[in-house]
């Protein structure tokens, strides 16, 4: 187990290290300047200004000395100052990350929910009418975008029957009952976006479980369909969907960003693609720091996890990983 902790430890650290680099380069490729987009429309602004602020910034350095300049203050805890409000840019990811860790919790357990409900309901009968209906749901969501089932759904629930608001944040510390309905339709749009692909890898997994020689026996000895269900297929389909689930959540981390922004939530997601508009790269490096880490520290979690309790799993990441 530690030489398997050791290995997943070196590759996450090579994934992460790889990934700041790259969206570090990739936002200096992109066309604007955040001195020119902060000082927006005004016009009398000398040469001698636009190169001072650039040096204030840090802008007319190689762009390999601001990228260790930025991952050794990022290794320090700071993350720098955003061009714009001045702010730390620590504090402001700070402020912003709960909403976005709440959004990501709530879209995960009703994807858990639904799919715990829907997988078990396709394999009672392989090929029936049901299974049918719950394989053209995970088709259909597999090929809609999230933000076009949020559309929808804002159309249908907030605009047409007015049962839920479909834009804003109360913290829940402030009103519970508030914040839980402010979060329904931007939870259920990501929910919706994410159970198709666990209720994919769930039902294979059972359906291979129950296909199983000990489910054959059970079977015989006369227990019933729902004891054999609940007690023997489910819960060991459940230990080889944790890896699915831990990229789940790190999608999910991810993937808000679209949601948090169409519903008016103040999550990091929102923060950077205001930040983006704004071409301020200190905010999208941290935004994109974090998120990065959150992906591989959660996909690193599951696969331990799922090496603790089912230990097969483990051997047989290492017989690839030896390969």
């Amino acid at each position: 187990m530690r030489q398997y902790f050791i290995r997943r430890a070196i590759s996450s650290s090579i994934v992460f290290v790889t990934s700041v680099v790259m969206v570090f380069l990739s936002i200096r490729i992109l066309p604007g300047d955040p001195v020119l987009a902060r000082l927006g429309a005004a016009t009398e602004v000398t040469p001698e200004a636009l190169k001072a602020l650039r040096e204030e910034a840090g802008l007319d350095r190689p762009l390999l000395a601001q990228l260790f300049s930025w991952i050794s203050n990022a290794l320090r805890g700071d993350l720098g100052v955003s061009y714009f409000s001045q702010f730390p840019v620590s504090d402001l990811v700070a402020q912003h990350i709960p909403v976005t860790l709440e959004l990501t919790f709530f879209i995960v357990l009703l994807a858990c929910i639904f799919s715990i409900i829907l997988a078990p309901l396709s394999i009672l009968k392989p090929g029936g009418g049901i299974d049918r209906i719950i394989g053209y749901f995970t088709s259909i969501g597999l090929s809609i975008p999230g933000f076009i089932v949020g559309i929808v759904l804002t159309l249908i629930f907030s605009l047409r029957l007015q049962w839920l608001p479909s834009i804003g944040y109360v913290p829940f510390t402030e009103s519970p009952g508030e914040n839980l309905q402010l979060m329904i339709l931007p939870s259920v749009t990501g929910a919706l976006t994410a159970t198709p692909y666990l209720v994919k890898y769930l039902r294979a997994s059972m359906l291979e479980i129950k296909q199983s020689s000990y489910i054959r026996t059970a079977e015989g000895k006369g227990l019933s369909n729902s004891h054999i269900m609940f007690r023997h297929i489910l819960p060991n389909s459940l230990v080889p969907t944790l890896t699915m689930l831990g990229l789940i959540v790190g999608y999910t981390l991810s993937g808000v960003i679209v949601i948090e922004y169409m519903f008016g939530l103040p999550g990091i997601g929102s923060l950077a693609i205001e930040s983006a508009f704004k071409r301020d790269y200190a905010i999208i490096q941290a935004v994109a720091l974090t998120i990065i880490g959150l992906f591989i520290l959660t996909t690193l979690l599951f696969d331990i996890a799922c090496g603790l309790v089912d230990p097969r799993l483990r051997l047989s990441k290492e017989r690839q990983l030896e390969v």
